[in-house]
């Protein structure tokens, strides 16, 4: 890898493309498809531009002691 290398949170290209599309005069669907499908093409589009798609940390780690996993899974 070279070691001035470029990246770019594939969730964010997803929000970018989505408001140019609307920007533009379209009107983009963000509810139809499967979200985790959509970042892994943006993940794609980025490195075959030679850009690593990357994530912060903080955005995978559980920081809000798994509220959120007993919200979806249990109902609390």
């Amino acid at each position: 890898m070279p070691e001035n290398f470029q990246t770019y949170d594939p969730r964010q290209l997803v929000e970018d493309v989505f408001a140019l599309l609307t920007e533009k005069g379209l009107s983009p669907d963000g509810g139809q498809g499967d979200p985790l499908e959509r970042q892994a093409a943006a993940g794609m589009l980025l490195r075959n531009f030679g850009v690593v798609p990357t994530v912060a940390p903080e955005t995978w780690l559980d920081l809000d002691g798994q509220l959120g996993y007993n919200r979806v899974v249990h109902g609390d």
